[in-house]
């Protein structure tokens, strides 16, 4: 009878066991997918907030357990380093003299302590750096160390005011501009605008931190806090993830594009595919990328949806450049041959002719009467 009870209360503390991870994961999907929706602002200063934190520097400078690391072929945006007069006036309240004149400051300061010092010691910083030896590697006093990341946070934030969307002037949809794709001898760069996305996302040391939990180093109070600090910081990893993951995918498959600048070059793409390429469900993809733009090397702001050109839409241009291009005018299945030919594009006649219809073009019998009329 024993033996029965306490079985039966384990498989009942087993079953609980398994809703609560469950229920948790469920939790962890619903946050995510929240994060996904957050405007860029807010996202920013969530980022701020928890990097502002005394916990955050104590397990970042001193303890060691939390660094910065970098996505593959990502940096800051070279117009960072510009100073911009031209900024939007739909700024509301706030105050672009002052907003310009930070501006102003820091790119003065990082001529003045030089662009290799600034991203060694204060965008990409070093793991184990304190605060005085960048002073002293930067020749600054310990106050201008602390002006400069001050300032740094600030563009973090207000990245969408320095680098503002043209593509939410008419229509009614609110744009954030969050990269810029920049041609550099080492290929496609994604520059990002704001500092915090640039630095790449947090590497945590769990085993350094229970070691140092295990000889006391921190209370109970304060270990309950940093599990509270790694779980928030893990949740921004995943939104910077899923970001980067779906620019990476963007610039590789649209490489011809961003190569030629020719809408033309763009590739059909779906949400579907991309989120098949790195591991994603499809609905991530929509959340991630609904209302963020980019500007291409040749200086154009596009929509991210814009990079997802549904397949009719491509067979359909494809057919009218055709078309346009030819000397003779080819009947349907001529085209259909043509199209496959040309552009390794392959679709059936019927389809040549529903393209060309929605085209308004007319059948080859009827274009080569009119040609000899």
């Amino acid at each position: 009878m024993y033996n029965y009870y306490t079985m039966g209360g384990l498989e009942i503390q087993q079953t609980q066991s398994l809703q609560a991870r469950q229920e948790f994961k469920l939790i962890i999907r619903l946050e995510q997918a929240s994060l996904l929706e957050m405007p860029e602002e807010e996202f920013n200063k969530l980022i701020i907030e928890a990097e502002g934190s005394p916990l955050f520097k104590k397990l970042y400078r001193k303890e060691r357990i939390i660094h910065y690391q970098r996505y593959p072929k990502t940096d800051l945006s070279s117009h960072f380093y510009q100073l911009n007069e031209e900024i939007s006036t739909g700024t509301g309240t706030l105050d672009i003299e002052s907003l310009l004149a930070d501006k102003d400051s820091i790119v003065r300061q990082i001529q003045k302590i030089g662009l290799e010092n600034f991203k060694r010691y204060f965008l990409y910083p070093e793991l184990g750096v304190s605060v005085e030896e960048v002073a002293q590697e930067c020749n600054l006093e310990l106050p201008e160390v602390e002006e400069v990341n001050n300032l740094i946070n600030e563009f973090s934030i207000m990245s969408e005011f320095y680098h503002p969307s043209t593509l939410s002037l008419g229509r009614g949809i609110y744009y954030s501009k969050v990269a810029s794709i920049e041609k550099r001898p080492e290929g496609f760069v994604i520059g990002y605008h704001s500092p915090s996305h640039a630095r790449g996302r947090y590497s945590i040391d769990y085993e350094r931190f229970e070691e140092l939990k295990g000889n006391s180093a921190f209370s109970t109070a304060e270990g309950r806090e940093i599990r509270q600090l790694f779980k928030r910081l893990e949740l921004i990893n995943s939104r910077k993830d899923t970001v980067t993951r779906i620019l990476q995918g963007i610039v590789e498959k649209q490489a011809p594009y961003f190569e030629s600048g020719n809408g033309k070059a763009l590739l059909p793409f779906s949400q579907k595919e991309l989120a098949e390429r790195i591991g994603l469900v499809p609905s991530s993809i929509s959340r991630a990328i609904s209302g963020k733009s980019l500007e291409t090397p040749g200086g154009e702001e596009k929509a991210l949806k814009d990079f997802f050109p549904q397949p009719r839409m491509f067979r359909k241009e494809l057919v009218k450049q055709l078309l346009e291009t030819e000397e003779e005018f080819p009947s349907d299945e001529a085209i259909r041959a043509k199209l496959e030919q040309k552009f390794g594009v392959s679709i059936s006649r019927r389809s040549v002719a529903s393209l060309r219809e929605e085209l308004k073009i007319a059948a080859a019998w009827k274009r080569n009467k009119t040609a000899m009329q």
